[in-house]
């Protein structure tokens, strides 16, 4: 078994801490932390990153009664021009930013709002909070486990408002599926599955280095991430599916998912063990992230169990597999039944018969649940904060250093590999018959993980390279 580096702490030592500090930051008054809100004055927010999901959020602030939009931050002046078109046509007039401490330093905004790349998400939120602002900061809150933590760390030591975009936890029904599978009705949850069936085509295969668009700083975009040429062909969205900026399917869409199966089980640590299997397979193309993957998580706690399909039920189709009605949430197998989350708004349960006993609809507002943290100045109010966001981010950055840890096998022969792992092996059986069902022969590259024990000091997990002066350190940034 591989270990990440043992440490002198106990095993919940750390992140317990880090709970503590974010509790004990909530009890302080808000002078002490600095701008007091009247009865209808309204947090003014920045935002860093406005493509996809930053012009989601965008939209999604905009409908908050306390909140308005008074700054805008994107290294693609093409994507800042639209925001800002966009925001005109709402009555708002937010000064135009292309360098986030700028931003951040301008006196304009009380909170800043993340959706930047991955391989930002971090940097850019210690260094709001460095300088006295909360932070929202999407999914996935970090790159790697240590740069989760170190913003845990900075939420406390600055007595921020920080909190994390996994906004499924926010909706009533969601809330009700998970405290029905908790309340015993169907006997003690026995496994917390996953499921990330999401269709992901090939990005395609550059022929050499490429151009990034003429608007885009693409010194200032790739900030920490190592000196490099463009190696995709489409330059925004698809960096998902690079290494040195995206975390893969996983990552991505499947830290909802992985942070309610923790939610499920109760799961408030690292978990004590963490073994994968998969691969990118079905095409070859300029990505390095598995688009078909297992993840095994092991703890005191009933085990989470992830599984990522980019590929479709079969060749030749473009329907997706799906799991007990699931394609994008998770299944809480039950000792009498199971509860099945369907979307990011409820589920159902049903018995061991499969007869449907119970249905949950329901949604929140996650958005304005961080303003009004904010504006009370007030951790213990969010949904969703980032040590929760760094928990749920830490499973599933563990299951991609297990893979990377691992070695290589044929798909015919993984079935040997896994002897060791029964679970693991049960669940590859419907996973293999997937690949060959889409045409993957059986001599296509599997990478079967090595099997990690994570140390409760998550800062001492292994960290990436930070490319000269954009430096992340243990309570600082340097920049």
């Amino acid at each position: 078994m591989a270990r990440i580096p043992t440490a002198t702490p106990t095993r919940r030592s750390f992140l317990l801490s880090s709970l503590a500090a974010i509790g004990a930051s909530a009890c302080s008054s808000a002078a002490s932390r600095g701008r007091i809100f009247g009865a209808n004055e309204r947090v003014r927010l920045g935002f860093v990153g406005l493509n996809g999901r930053g012009s989601e959020l965008l939209s999604m602030f905009r409908s908050c009664k306390h909140a308005s939009i008074d700054a805008l931050c994107d290294v693609d002046s093409a994507v800042l021009d639209r925001a800002a078109v966009a925001c005109g046509k709402h009555g708002e007039t937010p000064r135009r930013f292309s360098d986030a401490v700028a931003m951040m330093e301008s006196g304009a905004v009380d909170a800043v709002v993340i959706a930047s790349p991955n391989h930002w998400h971090t940097l850019h939120g210690v260094l709001a909070m460095e300088r006295g602002l909360d932070v929202y900061v999407e999914k996935p809150v970090s790159h790697d486990v240590w740069e989760g933590a170190q913003l845990v760390a900075s939420a406390a030591r600055h007595r921020r408002v920080a909190a994390c975009g996994t906004q499924c936890r926010s909706h009533r029904g969601v809330q009700d599926a998970i405290a029905f599978a908790q309340s015993g009705e169907l006997g003690a949850i026995r496994l917390a599955r996953g499921l990330c069936y999401k269709r992901r085509k090939s990005i395609g295969k550059a022929s050499g280095p490429q151009r990034p668009p003429a608007s885009v700083d693409y010194d200032r975009w790739l900030g920490p991430a190592p000196a490099q040429d463009v190696r995709r062909l489409q330059f925004h969205y698809d960096w998902h599916w690079q290494r040195d900026f995206g975390n893969g399917d996983l990552g991505n869409q499947g830290v909802h998912q992985m942070d309610l199966c923790r939610m499920a089980v109760g799961l408030d640590a690292l978990p004590k063990r963490v073994v994968s299997i998969g691969g990118r397979l079905g095409y070859d193309d300029e990505g390095d992230t598995p688009n078909t993957q297992l993840v095994l998580c092991a703890s005191d706690r009933a085990p989470i169990l992830f599984e990522v399909r980019g590929l479709p039920s079969r060749s030749g189709s473009e329907e997706m597999d799906s799991f007990a009605g699931a394609r994008i949430g998770l299944v809480l197998h039950c000792e009498r039944g199971d509860v099945v989350i369907t979307s990011y708004y409820g589920g159902y349960a049903q018995d061991q018969g499969n007869k449907r006993i119970a249905a949950f609809e329901g949604r929140g507002d996650h958005c304005a649940n961080f303003v009004e943290a904010v504006r009370h100045a007030d951790p213990s109010m969010l949904a969703a904060d980032v040590l929760q966001g760094h928990l749920s981010a830490a499973l599933c950055h563990l299951g991609d250093a297990s893979l990377r840890a691992g070695s290589a096998h044929s798909l015919a022969k993984c079935d040997e590999a896994l002897s060791s792992e029964p679970m693991l092996a049960h669940e590859w059986e419907a996973m293999a018959k997937h690949l060959r069902d889409n045409g993957v022969r059986s001599d296509a590259e599997v990478r079967v993980g090595a099997s990690l024990l994570p140390v409760s000091d998550a800062s001492r997990h292994p960290r990436r390279d930070y490319r000269a002066g954009y430096g992340l350190m243990h309570g600082g940034v340097t920049r």
